[in-house]
């Protein structure tokens, strides 16, 4: 290759929109989402001794904190005076909600000796679906004038519906109503169907909808972020509405049920920093 011809190749290159830090970012949480799942699956299988076992929890539940941690100081950057600034400090903030609760609950069960169902960290997981919710809003809001949102609305309205007619007849009916006073009191039995049905509501339906929102801007960047979002929101409803219901059902937990609590937040710290990365390069243009 001549002198010329390499001036001019290096002319054209065009920088890549993603940046080698977030790259190297997702590398590192995928690293330890894949480490923490294969020691949680030894310890399902009662392969690891109880003071491993209990490592290996506390393990998981530091990943939460990592990856709110990595999202709010990624959001605050892009700023909470800009409109997108406001939307992913929002998906932030759920993140550092669940994780705060991961937290309670960790010390109730583990420091504590008691039994973390309901308690203080029901109050943290239920905020992230409200932070999650006024996001997607807002992020629906910000494309209204780019892009028809009304049937998207109307189809994730309509699926979530139909979604919480499924939690109802596979979950709520046979098992969460019927519950006697010895099983569930009120506040119990309040938070057993808050999650199921929060699930839906406030994670599957917006998700849907956010989908068919961003769908219709084709292969723009701007979309990469909240696809990414879109994933991360479905891979938690699924999770944790078949959490509620392998509970109820006696059908027995799973090593998969934490991967996805813990890869979902890992996804959405991701998405925060490639709409960083997005933005900057508009930017640059």
């Amino acid at each position: 290759m001549s002198a010329k011809t390499a001036v001019d190749s290096s002319a054209v290159r065009k920088p890549s929109v993603i940046s080698a830090n977030t790259v190297r970012i997702a590398a590192i949480l995928f690293i330890l989402l894949v480490a923490f799942h294969v020691l949680n699956t030894l310890s399902y299988a009662d392969k690891l001794s109880e003071t491993m076992a209990n490592a290996v929890y506390v393990f998981g539940i530091a990943l939460q904190p990592l990856c709110a941690i990595i999202a709010l100081w990624v959001a605050l950057k892009i700023g909470w005076s800009e409109s997108v600034g406001r939307q992913w400090t929002l998906v932030a903030a759920g993140v550092a909600a669940f994780a705060i609760g991961d937290i309670v609950w960790a010390v109730i069960e583990l420091g504590m000796g008691l039994d973390p169902y309901p308690s203080i960290a029901d109050f943290f997981y239920p905020l992230e679906y409200v932070l999650f919710v006024v996001a997607i809003i807002l992020a629906i809001r910000s494309y209204a004038g780019l892009v028809k949102t009304r049937t998207p609305v109307l189809v994730g309205g309509a699926l979530g519906a139909v979604g919480v007619g499924v939690v109802y007849l596979a979950l709520l009916k046979p098992y969460i109503f019927p519950a006697g006073p010895d099983e569930l009191d009120a506040i119990g039995k309040f938070v057993s169907t808050l999650y199921p049905v929060g699930d839906i509501v406030f994670m599957f339906g917006p998700a849907i909808t956010l989908g068919l929102v961003i769908r219709q801007l084709g292969a723009g960047r701007f979309a990469w972020p909240w696809w990414i979002i879109v994933v991360g929101a479905l891979i938690f409803a699924l999770t944790d509405s078949y959490y509620a219901y392998a509970d109820w059902s006696g059908s027995g937990m799973t090593a998969a049920m934490d991967l996805g609590w813990i890869s979902t937040h890992m996804l959405f710290a991701c998405a925060v920093l490639v709409a960083r990365d997005v933005y900057r390069a508009a930017e640059r243009h």
